[in-house]
This record gives structure tokens, C-alpha cells and sequence, in this order.
């Protein structure tokens, strides 16, 4: 899940927002009654490799826009879509949320855990010529680890990025090398050629990549054009002749580009999902690590007191939140699903009830039986409102008084976890590349989306123990009790839904996958003749 963020003092999540304004599934903002949920996992279909046509441009259109196309400058996760195309990462996570190699061609744990040896591919150059070897990977990784950098916070526990000799690296930590190999397949892990780390230009215009396109046209908030790059090291990753990705956030726009041909692909909120259906769109989806989630300032009162933050939790109707949604954000009371490894199974929507009796009775705990008042930061986009303005009215029932602030996407970060100056945010939280990342970033008193500083010696030392933990089984066994002592202090996020966001596309696509961790990569995609 990898989230971090706002360049300098944005260094670190906000995966939170990542898919953030970009794909909760929409209140029905139509007004209509909310769809039917359907079934919650459908395959795209395949690549026929006999029927591609080798000269289409696949076009991708989305919400939001681009923040920066330096990986270290960026300023949300959401922005990883728009440089997968232009930058190979050392690893890749698939579309069942497992790590594969990429530029790194394998790895080996060793030194009791901490380090990760990585062997890299040969004989292939940067975009700009530029060699790409492991002097050019230990240069990345330790731009990346700087201070200030949006990659800061993922890359925290390296202590060191050593070359062995030309095509091979050794990373080493302080507390355990078993997450870096998901964290490197993020934007912490994406190789830009040394030589032009100091062009600020690349923001806008990157000739400095490693990946299967090059950026041949950009119009800021609007428009994206990629083109291949003559002989990719993987060539099946290459399927079309061009790849453009559009951008509105207009939700109707959107769908009507996918069904008349401008675009090829969208994603779907809840009130598209039955009008495309019904306009014969190819509609493919998979239960994903996203969530609907509130994240709050500790260091604001009653903020600091568990009491207050139980109360929030009980106050809120999850499922009339899931019914927004059209059924498509199941209810949830902890970071992750627990379907997932990193949670605690016993953990249901069942823990934290919809019972407001019980919220009054834990504001009288917290010393304000009467409620209190507070102001809550999302996204402007009218999906975000009507989400907002029913947690609203939940909190209003128990006297508690929330004001909604819409910002847009970078400013609801900055205020947040840079000038720490907001009470509240609400955000799609878009699962990282590993959970180590999520959990400093909201568990961990420095964590970039715990702006308060809320602190558990039992979380952290939960934390420090899965990081070094040698396998995915013993890892599960560790964030079980990691998030059970997190509900037990009422600690912040609340989770409110884990999200299930379908996509649409046309009768030509092929080879369209849906990513478990809510990443939007179009890897191998194609185009029927």
C-alpha cells in the first residue's frame, strides 16, 4: 500500500488520497436509488495475441490529475498511474497484490533479515542514454530516502544502499528487508536517469526515464500522451502504439467517453456501474484494499482522549455509508479487509456498531456530554460531499457538530499533515505497497498522516517486530495483535468501507487487469483489430 507526500514536508502518504478523489465509488449523485450490488469479482477478458492491433492507442480516462512527473516530487500516490508508463520500478506488485521482479531480475533476503541483495536486468539504458547499472540504482535510492522527498518515509528503515559490482545492490535495514521488496515495486523503487535529478523540468516534460514510454505530449490537468520507446528490454509489456490518458473529474463525461468511443476505459462509482451496463460496456471488477477513511488531527481535543475517538466510531452508520455507495464499499472498523493478511480476522463491522446511545455515552467518558465541534477536509468532489454530509448528519444525532471544508487534493494534504492546521480530513485511502507503510504513517508518532502525534509503545513495537519478521505467515500473526491493540485505543483512522471499484471499458480492450491494492497500471494492454 507506499504513501507519503506534498514535496519538502510532503514527503510521505497520503495513498490516503490516493485513489482518493479518484475512484470512491459516487453517493449516487444522480439522485437515483443507489445500484443493485453486484457480483464484486469479474475477470477482464484476455489478450488474443492473433487479434492485436499493433497501431491503436489505448486511452485511459480518469479524475484527477498529475501532480509531478519526478517520482520523488510527486505529491499523492494517486500520481503512480501516470509514471508506470514512463518509469520501471525494481520490483512490480501484480494484479493479486504479489511482488515480481522487474528491473531487479531477482533478490535474496539475507544477514538475518535485514538485507535484500538485488541482481539487475543488463544491457538496458535510460531514455536519455544514460546507463542503467547499479551505480544509477544506489543514486535513486538514496535521492529517494532523502529528506523532503515524497519517498522519504517508505525508504526509512534503509540504513544503506551498497554496490557490489555493476548489475548488482544490496539494500540494508535497520529492522528487516522483507517489506522494501514490496516498496520498491512503488514510486520508491522507480528509476530515473542520475543525470537529470537536477532538471526541474522533468516535473513537467521527463526524458529521463526507464520505462516503456516516453511522455510525447502533456497538457496539465487535461491530457497525457505516451509513446513507446524503441527496444524495451519487455517487449510483450508492449501492445499499442500509443497510450493517452484524459482527465475530468466530471463523472457523466467520463462514462459518456468510454461509451462513444473518446476513451476506452474509465473507472465506475455506484451510479455509473447500471448505465454502463446497460450501454453494453465490457464491466470487470475486483474487491480492493481501499477504504473510505477519517483521519484525525490528536493533538486537537477531545481528538486525545479515546473516549471521544469510540464515540465517532459508534456514531457512524457504515452500512447506510455502503448504501451510498451503491453496495460497493463494504463496512469495515480496521486499515485493512480481513480477507487480508495484515488485519485482525476477528475484527468485523460488529465491533464497532452503528449505536448512538453508546457514542453519547462515551462523550460523557471523554468529558463532553454535550458533543463538541469540529471542521473536516475532503476532496470537492461532489462523491466526497455526499459521504461527508451523511457522516454529518450521523455525528449531528449525538450532538456532535462537523463543518464540512471541500479543498482540492493537494491543498487538503498541505493543510493536514504539513501545517498540521486541520482537525479532520476524509480521504480514499489507497492501499501501499507494503502495510508497513500505512502503519508508521497514521501509527507511528513521526507518521506523516498522524500530523497529532499519536503514539502507542505497543504499536511500535508491534511495528518494529512485523518489519523484521521473516515470512508473510509470521507477518499476519503480528498485525493480528497490531490491530487489535489499535482498536482497543480507538486509535486514529476510523475506517469506514473498504471500497470495490469496478472498470468499464469497450469490446476491444484486452489484457485490462484490476489491481488488488486499487493501482491503476496498464502493463501489456491491447487493442482488438
Amino acid at each position: 500500500m507506499r504513501k507519503q507526500l506534498l514535496v519538502a514536508a510532503t514527503a510521505t502518504l497520503l495513498m490516503i488520497v490516493s485513489a482518493c478523489s479518484a475512484d470512491s465509488g459516487d453517493p449516487n449523485g444522480s439522485g437515483d436509488a443507489p445500484a443493485t450490488k453486484q457480483e464484486q469479482d469479474v475477470a477482464c477478458p484476455p489478450v488474443e495475441e492473433s487479434a492485436i492491433d499493433r497501431n491503436a492507442t489505448f486511452t485511459w480516462m480518469y479524475s484527477v490529475a498529475n501532480t509531478s512527473f519526478d517520482p520523488d516530487k510527486i505529491t499523492t500516490s494517486n500520481s503512480w498511474m501516470y509514471l508506470y508508463p514512463v518509469y520501471d520500478s525494481l520490483t512490480r506488485i501484480d494484479a493479486a497484490g504479489e511482488p515480481q521482479p522487474m528491473l531487479a531480475k531477482s533478490w535474496e533476503i539475507g544477514d538475518g533479515g535485514k538485507s535484500l541483495t538485488l541482481r539487475l536486468i543488463e544491457n538496458w539504458k535510460y531514455h536519455d542514454g544514460t546507463a542503467f547499472d547499479a551505480a544509477s540504482v544506489k543514486a535513486n535510492l538514496d535521492r529517494h530516502r532523502a529528506a523532503g522527498t515524497f519517498n522519504q518515509q517508505a525508504l526509512s528503515d534503509v540504513t544503506s544502499v551498497d554496490v557490489v559490482d555493476a548489475s548488482t545492490v544490496r539494500v540494508q535495514t535497520k529492522l528487516g528487508a522483507a517489506p522494501v521488496i514490496g516498496i520498491l515495486a512503488s514510486s520508491a523503487g522507480m528509476m530515473m536517469s542520475p543525470a537529470v535529478f537536477d532538471d526541474p523540468d522533468q516535473a513537467r516534460t521527463p526524458t529521463g526515464g526507464s520505462g516503456a514510454f516516453k511522455v510525447t505530449a502533456y497538457e496539465p490537468s487535461t491530457r497525457v500522451e505516451y509513446t513507446p520507446v524503441e527496444g524495451y528490454w519487455d517487449p510483450a509489456a508492449v501492445r499499442v502504439a500509443k497510450m493517452v490518458f484524459l482527465i475530468s473529474s466530471n463523472d457523466n463525461a467520463r462514462l459518456n467517453a468510454t461509451i462513444t468511443g473518446k476513451a476506452d476505459v474509465t473507472f465506475l462509482r455506484s451510479s455509473m456501474y447500471q448505465p454502463a451496463k446497460d450501454a453494453g460496456l465490457v464491466v470487470c471488477q475486483k474487491s480492493s484494499l481501499a477504504s473510505f477513511t477519517i483521519a484525525l488531527n490528536v493533538s486537537k481535543p477531545p481528538f486525545d482522549k479515546k473516549e471521544a475517538r469510540m464515540a465517532l466510531n459508534y456514531a457512524i452508520n457504515r452500512a447506510a455509508v455502503n448504501e451510498l455507495q451503491g453496495g460497493f464499499c463494504a463496512p469495515g472498523v480496521q486499515m485493512f479487509p480481513t480477507s487480508y493478511y495484515a488485519s485482525d480476522p476477528t475484527l468485523t463491522p460488529d465491533s464497532y456498531p452503528y449505536d448512538p446511545a453508546k457514542a453519547r455515552e462515551q462523550l460523557k467518558s471523554a468529558g463532553v456530554p454535550e458533543g463538541f465541534t469540529f471542521e473536516l477536509e475532503t476532496d470537492n468532489l461532489d462523491a466526497y460531499q455526499r459521504v461527508a454530509e451523511l457522516v454529518q448528519a450521523n455525528l449531528g444525532e449525538v450532538g456532535i457538530k462537523m463543518t464540512i471544508r471541500p479543498v482540492e487534493l493537494p491543498k487538503l494534504v498541505e493543510g493536514f499533515s504539513v501545517n498540521k492546521s486541520v482537525d479532520a480530513i476524509m480521504v480514499q485511502q489507497k492501499a501501499d505497497a507494503d502495510p508497513s507503510i500505512q502503519i508508521a504513517s497514521y501509527y507511528l508518532p513521526t507518521g506523516f498522516s498522524n500530523p497529532g502525534g499519536y503514539s502507542n509503545s505497543k504499536i511500535t513495537e508491534l511495528d518494529a517486530k512485523a518489519r523484521g519478521a521473516d515470512s508473510r505467515e509470521s507477518r499476519a500473526k503480528i498485525y493480528q495483535e497490531l490491530f487489535r491493540t489499535a482498536h482497543e485505543d480507538a486509535a486514529q483512522p476510523i475506517t469506514l468501507c473498504h471500497l470495490n471499484t469496478p472498470l468499464a471499458a469497450n469490446g476491444k480492450v484486452m489484457g485490462l487487469e484490476v489491481y488488488v491494492d486499487g493501482s491503476r497500471q496498464f502493463r501489456g494492454v491491447a487493442i482488438k483489430k
